[in-house]
């Protein structure tokens, strides 16, 4: 997925969390990068919910990209110390 991201310039989404919308005064560039980033979003969000099985897409179908990564390095790291998966398949 990583290298999909990367090819398609999307990886940010994934690494930095929803940023804050600058409001009614926001300069014309502020607001373009601001809804670039939103479109992104949705773009990379379809990607990561197609990727996971169906009981991972209900508990994830209302997050946002960066929420959804967030999510499945805390379930795998519960999983990792809980001996369920082994270590070479850790998530970073």
């Amino acid at each position: 997925m990583r290298i999909v991201l990367n090819q398609k310039r999307k990886e940010y989404v994934i690494k930095e969390p929803v940023p804050n919308e600058s409001g009614t005064i926001a300069s014309r560039a502020n607001k373009h990068k601001f809804e670039k980033h939103m479109d992104d979003i949705l773009d990379v969000r379809c990607l990561v919910l197609a990727t996971m099985t169906p009981e991972l897409q209900k508990q994830h179908e209302y997050m946002v990209s960066y929420e959804m990564i967030q999510n499945l390095k805390e379930i795998l790291k519960g999983k990792h110390n809980n001996r369920a998966i082994h270590p070479k398949f850790q998530y970073e």
